[in-house]
C-alpha cells in the first residue's frame, strides 16, 4: 500500500511537470508517468541497461511534434548511456541533441555547443579520437564568437584539441592549438585573424556597436558543474550558497521583453544581424566581496535601487541569468539586478526534484535577503518571484518577517511581485498576513489560462492555486490582485511574458513610482465578494511605445519631450521614416504623461 501511494504521488507530480511546459496535450498520453522514478530506481540498483531501455521506449512512443519533451528524453538517455558505460552511443545521442537545438534555435546557440562538447567527451572516452576532435571543433565554432578567443572555456578547448591532435599524429594542428591555448592568436585561421571574438567585451568596434553588456549579481545554492563554459558553469545539483557577478551581452537590435531580437528602450537606432542574448562570463565572489561590489555598482550608477528575481521550475542558471539581464535592460534599470537561482534541474521531467529542493532554498534565500538589506547599499529593493520560485520566496519572507517583528522594524522592501505562484491559495493568503509588514506594496499577477496551475490544482484535490485568475483569483488584505489572463498562458514563464512589453510597463510603474492600480495603464477594476481586483488589458498600454515613454521620462525627466522631438528630427534627416514614426508615437505618449507623472 505504501508503494502504491508513492507511485500515485510520482505520477501526479509528473503530470504537473508535463503541463508546466505546455506539453499536456501531446506528452501526457505518450509518457509513462512512472518513467523517471523507474529510471532512477533501475540506476540505483545498477541496472543501467534497463534504465536505457525505458528511456528509449519512451522516446520512440513520444509525439514527434513535442520537441521539448523529446529533447528532455534524449538528454536523459544520453546521461543514462554514459552511466551504462556506452559512451559511443551516448556521443551520438548528444550530437543528435546538438543538431536538434541548432535547427530550432540557430547554429550559434550555446545549448548546441554544450551538447557538442558532451558528445566530444563521450567520443574521447570511447577512444574515437577523430570523432571527438570533430565534435570539439563544432563546440569551438560556437563558443569562440560568443565568449572570445581568450575565455577560459575556449582556452580549455584549444588545449584539449592540441592533445587529441597529437594523438592522431596531426602535428601542425596540435602546434596551432597549443599556441592558441598559450594566448598566441596568430595561430587562428587567416580569415579569422582580422576578427576579434570579444563580441560583447572586446575591442572589435563593430561588435561594440552591435552589443551592449549588462552586469548582474547572483546568489545561488546550485553546485558547480565543473565546466568552464558560462552556459554550463552551474548545474542542477544542490550546493552551498555562493555569490558572484555575471556579464550578459544583449544585441542592440533587441525588442523589449524578448529574449532575442529592435529596442526603443535604450534609445539606440543601430540595426544589427546579431540576435542572441548570451551569458558571457561568471565571476564567483565571496559574500563580503559581493556586497562590496554591489555598493560600488550603486555608487557608480548614482542609484539606491535593486531588484531580486527568483525564477521558477525547469530553469537552468544560464536562462535565469539571461532573463535577469533582459529585465534590467528593458526597464533601463540603473540599480542592482540580482538573481537568486535555486537548484532547478532545468528539465521538464524533473518536477519532483525541483519541488523537493525549492523550500530548502527558501531558508537560504531568507538569509541572503537580509544580507542585501543590510550590506548591499540598496535602499529601495524590489522582489520578483515566479511560479515555483514563489515557494522559496514566501518561505524566505515569512522567516524574515518573523525575525524583523521582534525588533519592530519597518518595511524592508518596496515592491514584491508574486507572478503565477504555484502554491496553495489558502496557505498563500495566510502567509501574506505575516509577510505584509516587510513591503510597501505587494502585487499578485494571476492567470486563468496558466496550464501549469490548472494541472497543479487537479493534483492537489481541486484546491485553488495562488496564481490562478478568473473566478478563483485570490483576494486578501494588503495584496493588489491583477488578473493577467490577457497576456497568455503564463505571464513570466519561459516564452509568454517576454512577448508583452505592456507588462514590463506595469512593472516599471511599480518600481519607479509605487503606482497604485488606479494610476497604471491597462487596469480595469472588478469586484468579487465586496473586494476589488484588476483585469489587465495590454491593448490599452501600447506595448513598447508606453514602456519607452515611461523609461524616457524616468531617465530624462523634464527634458523627455525635447529629447523625443530631437530623435524624430534626426531620424527623418537620416531617411529612417519607420523609426521616426515610432519615436513620434513615443513623443505623443511622453507629452500625455507629462513631467508630473514622475
Amino acid at each position: 500500500m505504501k508503494t502504491s501511494r508513492s507511485r500515485v504521488t510520482v505520477a501526479a507530480f509528473l503530470v504537473v511537470a508535463i503541463a508546466i511546459v505546455g506539453m499536456a496535450r501531446s506528452a501526457a498520453a505518450a509518457t509513462d508517468p512512472f518513467l523517471m522514478s523507474q529510471v532512477r530506481l533501475a540506476q540505483s540498483d545498477a541496472r543501467h541497461d534497463d534504465a536505457v531501455e525505458l528511456l528509449e521506449r519512451a522516446f520512440d512512443a513520444s509525439d514527434a511534434e513535442d520537441h521539448s519533451g523529446r529533447d528532455a528524453l534524449l538528454d536523459e538517455l544520453g546521461k543514462a548511456l554514459v552511466k551504462a558505460g556506452r559512451d559511443f552511443d551516448a556521443a551520438y545521442v548528444f550530437a543528435k541533441l546538438a543538431r536538434r537545438h541548432a535547427k530550432r534555435f540557430g547554429k550559434a546557440n550555446p545549448e548546441s555547443a554544450s551538447y557538442y562538447e558532451a558528445a566530444g567527451a563521450a567520443f574521447e572516452r570511447a577512444g574515437e579520437t577523430a570523432l571527438a576532435i570533430s565534435a570539439f571543433k563544432r563546440t569551438l565554432t560556437i563558443d569562440q564568437p560568443l565568449y572570445g578567443s581568450t575565455a577560459p572555456s575556449v582556452v580549455a578547448l584549444y588545449a584539449r584539441l592540441a592533445k587529441l591532435s597529437t594523438q592522431v599524429g596531426d602535428s601542425t594542428a596540435a602546434e596551432d592549438y597549443a599556441r592558441l591555448a598559450a594566448g598566441d592568436l596568430k595561430a587562428l585561421e587567416p580569415e579569422k585573424r582580422g576578427r576579434t571574438y570579444k563580441t560583447a567585451r572586446g575591442t572589435d568596434e563593430a561588435a561594440e556597436r552591435a552589443f551592449t553588456e549588462v552586469k548582474i549579481f547572483y546568489a545561488t545554492d546550485r553546485a558547480r558543474s565543473g565546466s568552464l563554459r558560462p552556459n554550463d558553469f552551474f548545474g542542477g545539483d544542490r550546493g552551498e550558497l555562493s555569490f558572484g557577478m555575471a556579464q550578459v551581452s544583449i544585441p542592440r537590435s533587441h525588442k523589449p521583453g524578448v529574449m532575442e531580437a529592435p529596442s526603443l528602450i535604450t534609445f539606440e537606432i543601430n540595426e544589427t544581424a546579431q540576435k542572441h542574448i548570451v551569458l558571457q562570463s561568471i565571476t564567483p565572489l565571496d559574500g563580503d566581496k559581493a556586497m562590496a561590489e554591489m555598493r560600488a555598482h550603486l555608487a557608480n550608477a548614482g542609484s539606491d535601487e535593486a531588484f531580486i528575481f527568483v525564477h521558477g521550475y525547469n530553469v537552468p542558471f544560464s536562462w535565469a541569468a539571461r532573463r535577469t539581464a533582459q529585465l534590467a535592460y528593458d526597464l533601463n534599470f540603473q540599480g542592482l539586478p540580482i538573481l537568486y537561482s535555486w537548484p532547478s534541474r532545468g528539465s521538464v521531467l524533473d518536477y519532483m526534484a525541483d519541488a523537493a529542493v525549492v523550500r530548502l532554498s527558501g531558508r537560504r534565500l531568507s538569509g541572503f535577503l537580509e544580507q542585501v538589506v543590510a550590506s548591499s547599499g540598496a535602499k529601495r529593493i524590489h522582489l520578483i518571484g515566479h511560479s515555483m520560485g514563489n515557494q522559496a520566496l514566501t518561505d524566505a519572507l515569512e522567516l524574515l518577517a518573523l525575525r524583523r517583528a521582534k525588533v519592530d522594524a519597518g518595511p524592508a522592501f518596496e515592491q514584491i511581485l508574486f507572478t503565477a505562484p504555484d502554491l496553495d491559495a489558502g496557505l498563500f493568503a495566510e502567509m501574506i498576513k505575516t509577510i505584509r509588514p516587510v513591503a510597501k506594496r505587494m502585487t499578485l499577477y494571476a492567470s486563468q489560462k496558466d496550464l501549469a496551475l490548472i494541472a497543479s490544482r487537479r493534483v492537489h484535490g481541486d484546491s485553488p492555486r495562488a496564481g490562478q485568475g478568473g473566478a478563483d483569483i485570490l483576494l486578501t488584505d494588503g495584496l493588489d490582485s491583477v488578473d493577467m489572463t490577457a497576456l497568455g498562458s503564463d505571464m513570466l514563464g519561459h516564452n509568454y511574458f517576454s512577448d508583452h512589453a505592456s507588462a514590463l510597463t506595469d512593472m516599471l510603474s511599480l518600481f519607479w513610482r509605487d503606482a497604485a492600480p488606479t494610476s497604471r495603464c491597462g487596469m480595469v477594476k472588478r469586484s468579487k465578494a465586496d473586494r476589488s481586483y484588476w483585469l489587465f488589458d495590454p491593448q490599452a498600454c501600447r506595448g513598447a511605445v508606453s514602456l519607452s515613454a515611461l523609461t524616457l521620462l524616468k531617465t530624462k525627466g523634464r527634458e523627455a519631450v525635447s529629447f523625443a522631438k530631437s530623435m524624430v528630427a534626426k531620424l527623418r534627416r537620416d531617411g529612417k521614416e519607420r523609426a521616426a514614426a515610432e519615436w513620434s508615437e513615443i513623443q505623443t505618449v511622453v507629452g500625455a504623461l507629462g513631467p508630473g507623472s514622475q
